[in-house]
């Protein structure tokens, strides 16, 4: 089914509420199943809580589907409408990678989904770099914005591509623009259709492409804050517990080996952060593709 994502039949009068319905689904499975180190409904962080996710993606949802704003437009005005009533930076990563989807659904009808998001990347403004770069600013994450050439806080007015292409090879939200969001189609969007398939459980096959995408993609949210070492161990590991897995399968083995390891990596400070939002945009085209 993912091979070739054509444009989703939508009626005119529903796009907008099926495209949204889709992210908030996305975003509240995001904090209801258990992705180890990420906050959840029943494990906080220090600084962030359930509720706060929940209040930026109704608030983050108010921007993102105007049909007359650029991909810039619907960032920054997302980030902004979070931080109104968020202190800290909950969903940036978030909305930097659902965002290009929306646009390129709202704006290149016909196109498979592919050729609508190199689209979007293609036709992106200096301009449109200038507002990304101000709400990368506004959230202030951890490890991001600081850099040799092109630093966020200068507004360099460049094509998007060519600054997401710079700071690619250390930032996997960048990779996606500078790849076209390839680990996205061709490698989670599968895992989480045959997970889906595979298990009864809708939140336990979330979970499993959760770790699936942790043990392929060194996390980069784990590498800025705790070195590329910490974050290769940490994918090892994760292969490793996938391996063992495989041979007992019952939810209620899962879900203990989940919480055990949400346990841990929260222990040690461990917050595969960039995974999360992978897979919160993975979950997001699923959900609009299957409701097509």
């Amino acid at each position: 089914m993912f091979d070739n994502l054509k444009y989703p039949i939508l009626n005119e009068d529903s796009k907008e509420s099926v495209l949204r319905n889709a992210y908030l689904y996305a975003c509240h499975k995001d904090i209801e199943v258990i992705k180890p180190g990420n906050v959840n409904i029943n494990s906080p962080h220090h600084d962030t809580t359930a509720s706060d996710y929940l209040i930026s993606s109704i608030n983050s949802g108010s921007e993102l589907f105007h049909e007359e704003y650029s991909l810039g437009d619907r960032i920054l005005k997302a980030v902004i409408a979070t931080r109104d009533e968020t202190l800290t930076n909950t969903n940036l990563g978030i909305i930097m990678l659902c965002a290009p989807i929306i646009h390129a659904l709202v704006k290149y009808k016909g196109s498979d989904l592919r050729e609508a998001i190199i689209k979007t990347i293609d036709d992106a403004t200096p301009d449109d770099t200038i507002k990304i770069c101000k709400a990368i600013n506004i959230s202030s994450p951890g490890g991001l914005g600081d850099a040799s050439e092109y630093d966020t806080k200068s507004l360099p007015n460049v094509k998007l591509r060519e600054i997401m292409s710079y700071s690619a090879g250390y930032d996997r939200i960048s990779y996606q623009y500078h790849n076209n969001f390839k680990d996205i189609l061709d490698f989670i969007l599968p895992k989480l259709d045959k997970n889906m398939a595979k298990y009864e459980s809708t939140d336990i096959s979330i979970s499993i492409t959760f770790l699936e995408i942790l043990s392929k993609i060194p996390d980069s949210h784990i590498s800025r804050k705790l070195g590329e070492e910490i974050a290769k161990k940490t994918s090892n590991h994760v292969n490793d517990l996938l391996k063992i897995q495989d041979k007992d399968c019952s939810e209620d083995y899962l879900v203990k080996q989940l919480s055990d390891l949400d346990y841990e990596y929260k222990k040690k400070g461990i917050n595969p952060g960039t995974t999360a939002d992978l897979l919160v945009v993975s979950l997001m085209i699923h959900r609009i593709f299957k409701s097509a």
